[in-house]
């Protein structure tokens, strides 16, 4: 995500970086069991081919096995090598440092690739009890995807693309939660939910959010997170959301955790939404207290620092969408996001998503403004092709900081065959052009200005 570092290129302590990999590979393997569980649940529980994902269906209540396989190939114009851990294996959208090219197979090039259980209870009179847990794994080496671990790895050293998320090695990454649903009264989640700023953005971002080929897809710091990629997701959080008529509303809270760990800030979302025939419109607005995040600007750049960040934020998002035919859709949002000092400057946190990191967190200083709108959509040639296109500018202003103006563009294409309902062929774009005197203030003049890449893929849901 868009984060300015305040105290770039502090060295780790290598004893640290040494028990935390060993710690990470011993919980790596108990996740490996974990999953191989899960999978086996799934294929005992399958009654037959029709209803292969099935585990359980018994007096009204139905658990199901489900997920997305996202791989493919890639060219990208600047990049260190590919990492085992991260989500998306490359980072075609912060700044780079690397006079080398990435050619290879990577993960998660539209969606993140995932395996989860998501279950159902029958209440009667259309009331629901339902649950999901669901893990992000790395198809290209079969571990769960942990960003974090993948900026630890280059702490003494760029060695591996990087970039912070709420994508952190957890044994459910992407969904934690059991919630109740009514007709009438809509339905609420309690966990690890996802944000409504997210789900905004699936909903609106003209190439499917796609991770790789969408500045909104990749960087939850703008994508969803309304100021931290680690927002994407919430934990510790109530998540309401309703519909009536043409009008949606949502509300959620995150309350605060471990004030010794990543999950120490608190904050709130709100939603509204307005749909009319080929219509829709929807805004969130979100404020956050004491949030964690890694700061990653220029972690491909010089190495990222060997602590996080504690900061307060304050965002909103407007979107709208008009179906102007059955197959042409156009799609456009702005956002603006702004960070500042924490209200606890003593937090001094240093543990990650159970990864102990080599020095205390510091404190955001000064007031960092975001401002962001695209514009694009998509036309569905044949019921099975559809092209995607969408232009994106990311503006950042920093105060009282002079000089520190930071600006990218992105022009993204994607095309999208279907073959079957589950599996699809696609074929995509992204082209990053970055400018601003605070690129030349903040990064090292091998700092790259524009960074292409370029990838086919197959993407497969169960």
């Amino acid at each position: 995500m868009w984060l300015v570092s305040f105290n770039q290129g502090a060295s780790a302590v290598n004893s640290t970086i040494k028990s935390t990999d060993l710690r990470s590979r011993r919980q790596r393997r108990g996740v490996a069991r974990l999953g191989a569980v899960l999978l086996a649940s799934g294929a005992l529980g399958a009654s037959g081919v029709t209803q292969a994902a099935t585990v359980f269906d018994q007096d009204g209540i139905a658990v199901d096995l489900y997920g997305i396989l996202d791989a493919g190939v890639g060219y990208l114009e600047h990049s260190y090598a590919g990492s085992d851990y991260f989500a998306s294996t490359i980072n075609p959208y912060n700044l780079n440092g690397s006079p080398h090219s990435f050619t290879g197979l990577y993960t998660g090039g539209i969606s993140m690739s995932r395996v989860g259980l998501k279950g159902e209870a029958d209440l009667g009179s259309g009331r629901k009890a339902f649950f999901r847990v669901e893990s992000a794994i790395n198809v290209t080496t079969g571990v769960l995807s942990s960003n974090g671990q993948a900026i630890y790895n280059n702490i003494n050293g760029l060695r591996t693309a990087n970039a912070a998320s709420a994508i952190n090695g957890q044994y459910f990454a992407r969904a934690a939660y059991v919630g109740f649903s009514d007709p009438l009264w809509g339905q609420l989640e309690l966990g690890r939910t996802v944000n409504l700023a997210f789900d905004q953005v699936v909903e609106f971002d003209p190439v499917q959010a796609a991770l790789l080929y969408s500045p909104l897809g990749f960087s939850g710091g703008i994508g969803g997170g309304l100021g931290a990629t680690e927002n994407t997701r919430l934990d510790d959080s109530l998540k309401y959301e309703n519909k009536i008529s043409g009008i949606s509303v949502g509300l959620q809270y995150k309350f605060a955790g471990d004030k010794g760990a990543s999950s120490a800030g608190y904050g709130w979302v709100a939603m509204l939404g307005y749909s009319a025939g080929p219509l829709s419109f929807k805004g969130t607005f979100s404020e956050t207290t004491n949030t964690v995040t890694w700061p990653v600007q220029y972690s491909n750049v010089v190495p990222p620092d060997p602590n996080v960040q504690v900061e307060n934020t304050k965002g909103y998002m407007l979107t709208g969408l008009w179906k102007i035919t059955a197959d042409a859709t156009v799609k456009v949002g702005y956002e603006n996001l702004e960070i500042w000092a924490p209200s606890n400057l003593n937090l001094n946190i240093q543990d990650y998503y159970s990864l102990t990191l080599p020095k205390p967190s510091v404190n955001a200083t000064g007031q960092q403004r975001y401002g962001l709108w695209w514009v694009g959509g998509d036309y569905r040639f044949t019921p099975a092709f559809d092209l995607g296109i969408g232009f994106y500018d990311i503006d950042t202003y920093n105060q009282p900081e002079a000089g520190k103006t930071y600006l990218a563009t992105a022009v993204s294409v994607l095309a999208d065959y279907s073959f079957t309902r589950k599996f699809d062929a696609y074929a995509g774009v992204m082209a990053m052009q970055y400018s601003g005197p605070g690129l030349a203030k903040r990064a090292p003049a091998l700092a790259y200005s524009n960074n292409t890449l370029y990838g086919v893929g197959l993407r497969f849901r169960f």
